[in-house]
């Protein structure tokens, strides 16, 4: 794999996970709407907006899952 440029570098932005403190890259080619997951805790995110960087937090809705099924 070839050497990454100033500007390809620069491209990648950071996000830091609200849960395990660790940093998610942002790639330059994510869209506001995508969903990113944090690769240390699995925690999801939805972009909000590029400039300036902002992610929320997707909750999960315990309600509609079924705790009675079998495993």
């Amino acid at each position: 794999m070839g050497k990454l440029t100033k500007s390809q570098i620069d491209r990648v932005k950071k996000y830091k996970c609200e849960v395990c403190l660790k940093d998610i890259p942002i790639e330059y080619y994510f869209t506001p709407g995508d969903s990113i997951t944090c690769t240390g805790c699995g925690t999801e995110y939805l972009l909000q907006s590029k400039s300036p960087l902002e992610l929320v937090m997707q909750t999960i809705d315990y309600s509609k899952m079924d705790y009675d099924g079998s495993y």
